[in-house]
């Protein structure tokens, strides 16, 4: 019976098995198992604060990300949560109210439990993340939700988002963090000394976080403020790096790039630095040096150009491994398109090369050529026609993602040609935010720990050893 109720979506199901008979309930209600994780939907959201009272001190997850558009009652679940001291994993993401204020027996205890928190989006509960933090936790996300949402805030509302000191409160009370996502907002403008802003110096202290020896993934994408001399700190003191995102620190020069290459030359795996102002010279150097990438991200680099995929396409040595290419903004065109179906044939599964003027039908033809390509960044392309795109997908079976919006196709096209791509790209949506998941890294855990993940069908428990490695990292 047990075997056939884990089917069920519990603690939700929990009345209807209580209603079939005496045994079927004390069955489940002795069983831990299912009153060890919530994970509601919308519907299920007004009677959230009942199912937390029930699951007690056995609830161990709970994810509200995918219910924070609902509306709920943000003093109810601040109660709720008082009754469940065995919390392990809370994931908050989005949800704009839940009051802490006055709770520091609350924050607490979740300190004293929490191993894994995401409170990205949640301007309030970000100022309360000092007191959050403890021994146990090994995965932090704060910051914004989603890029996109980031640049559609008032900036004026999330300018002092991070409290200060928080970074050396991270390094101070937690210092088993694995991975720490803290993406900064982009800052456009309506200062009047935009130095002085709160949430720059917090990343200028960045270095504080020097004292994470267990540190596998740091995301600090569009962290303003973020310096050369913070990232070089970083680098020398956080050797177990596999994972690094600096996509849009603008402030950043060779010299942290450079410390990159010298210190995590044997760990790093993923790294994005698109729309950063780095070199030639300082990616070179990042190439020839870090050659267990998996995830080399370099779109719309404002100093870079087709010199430096000439200079990884001409050596075989070189990332020999790539599985994320991204290119975009670097005038990609069909000699590289070549170069690239060459040496990337077995391994590249995702590829960005967005405004690109050179590639035509023919470097598309090429493309399509790569059995494990499933997600391409073809926007704003200038040289390529309808016909093409259409080609690409019908040659390409396993490329489920693309994104061909603001192409500026060479060729007028019959109206039937535009309703096949248009279906063509209607069944093959693509989501920049999906690129999370390939830039995750093996978490090291106890054998009865685990990192619960939302996915299409429920929920997954992920648990894996650095020593034998997922086969998708």
């Amino acid at each position: 019976v047990l075997s056939l109720l884990r089917w069920l979506q519990f603690p939700w199901a929990s009345a209807r098995v209580a209603a079939v008979c005496r045994t079927w309930h004390t069955c489940t209600s002795r069983h831990g198992e299912f009153w060890a994780r919530v994970i509601p939907t919308p519907e299920q959201v007004p009677a959230l604060s009942v199912v937390l009272q029930r699951c007690g001190s056995r609830l161990r997850t709970l994810d509200l990300s995918a219910a924070s558009s609902a509306a709920f009652d943000g003093d109810s679940l601040v109660g709720a949560l008082r009754a469940c001291p065995g919390l392990e994993v809370l994931n908050l993401a989005g949800c704009a109210d839940v009051p802490l204020e006055g709770e520091a027996d609350l924050c607490t205890a979740l300190a004293r439990s929490l191993r894994s928190l995401n409170v990205r989006g949640c301007r309030q509960l970000q100022r309360h993340l000092p007191k959050l933090v403890g021994p146990r936790l090994r995965v932090l996300e704060a910051g914004w939700q989603n890029e996109f949402n980031a640049t559609q805030e008032d900036p004026h509302e999330w300018s002092d988002a991070l409290p200060r000191g928080l970074f050396a409160s991270i390094g101070r009370h937690s210092p088993s963090i694995e991975s720490l996502r803290v993406p900064g907002y982009l800052l456009v403008g309506g200062y009047d000394d935009q130095d002085n802003i709160s949430i720059k110096a917090s990343y200028r202290s960045i270095s504080e976080i020097g004292k994470l020896s267990q540190l596998r993934r740091l995301d600090l994408c569009c962290a303003m403020g973020l310096l050369d001399s913070a990232v070089m700190a970083v680098a020398r003191d956080c050797r177990r790096l596999r994972s690094i995102n600096l996509r849009c620190c603008q402030l950043l020069t060779d010299p942290a790039l450079r410390a990159i290459a010298e210190h995590l030359q044997e760990e790093l795996v993923h790294i994005n630095i698109s729309c950063c102002n780095f070199s030639d010279a300082a990616v070179q150097r990042l190439a020839s040096s870090c050659r267990l990438l998996k995830t080399l991200d370099l779109c719309y680099c404002s100093k870079l150009g087709p010199a430096i995929l000439a200079f990884l396409l001409g050596d075989a040595t070189l990332c020999p491994v790539l599985r994320m290419l991204g290119v975009g903004g670097l005038d990609f065109g069909d000699e590289e398109a070549a170069g690239v179906a060459r040496k990337y044939r077995d391994t590249l599964e995702h590829l960005g090369i967005g405004a690109s003027r050179r590639l035509t039908d023919a470097g598309l033809v090429l493309l399509a050529g790569l059995p494990r390509l499933r997600k391409l960044s073809a926007h704003r392309l200038e040289s390529v026609s309808r016909r093409g795109l259409i080609e690409l997908c019908e040659r390409a079976p396993g490329l489920r993602h693309i994104d061909a919006e603001e192409c500026a196709f060479a060729l007028p096209a019959p109206s039937e040609d535009q309703h096949r791509l248009s279906s063509c790209l209607e069944e093959r949506t693509y989501s920049y935010d999906d690129s999370d998941s390939e830039t995750d890294v093996e978490i090291e855990l106890e054998p009865q720990d685990f990192i619960p993940q939302a996915d299409g069908d429920g929920i997954r428990a992920i648990f894996v050893k650095f020593r034998k490695p997922k086969t998708r990292s």
